[in-house]
């Protein structure tokens, strides 16, 4: 007999079963439908709230200048790096050369290095967290103009992901909030891969 119902993909049932309490070995179109509709919906809301998490507790990860911070008891991980490149615009060019003629700082520059500083702080932050630690060391900044003519503001930052097993220090309170910070980003990291492998076909 003919019959409508196909096996659902492998990438569905995978989603269905990071959800389900109970995995399923295998499952059809007509039987999985509904449980991969629940999957997808859970999943990504867990991933949403995770997510959120993980922005907040970011923030307590101290990127510092230094290499070896007095009382730290800490085990290196690994180089993390990041870069933005903003565009100026033609009033940031114009403002810039009016306080440049008059020996002051330009306002809407400093506020463009700010914000390419702020993103790569918080990339290093996330990195951090993702390979399993809890501070950044040895943070080097770097600027540079790029595309000629005052087109583009590029930030640098470069530091070594570390993991702290002893603080002395009034950051040892903002530290221990970072406990289950690596858990969570490893289920984030679970979650986001597999709703994209699933390809949802019902969004």
């Amino acid at each position: 007999m003919i019959s409508s119902n196909f096996a659902l993909p492998p990438e569905q049932l995978a989603l269905i079963n990071i959800w389900a309490a109970e995995p399923l070995a295998a499952a059809c179109n007509k039987c999985g439908d509904e449980a991969f509709k629940e999957a997808h919906s859970g999943v990504a809301a867990e991933l949403a709230s995770v997510q959120r998490d993980l922005n907040r507790l970011k923030n307590f990860v101290p990127i510092l200048s230094l290499q070896h911070p007095m009382g730290w008891i800490y085990d290196p991980i690994g180089v993390v790096t990041a870069q933005t490149v903003t565009g100026t615009g033609m009033f940031s060019d114009v403002t810039s050369a009016f306080t440049d003629l008059f020996g002051a700082q330009s306002g809407a520059y400093n506020a463009k290095l700010r914000e390419g500083e702020n993103v790569c702080k918080a990339s290093l932050q996330a990195q951090t967290i993702e390979a399993g630690g809890n501070a950044v060391l040895a943070v080097d900044v770097d600027y540079a103009e790029v595309g000629g003519q005052r087109a583009m503001l590029m930030v640098c930052m470069t530091g070594t992901a570390v993991r702290i097993r002893e603080c002395q220090s009034p950051l040892s309170e903002d530290i221990s909030r970072l406990a289950d910070a690596h858990q969570m980003a490893v289920r984030a990291r679970l979650l986001q891969t597999a709703l994209t492998k699933s390809a949802n076909p019902y969004a």
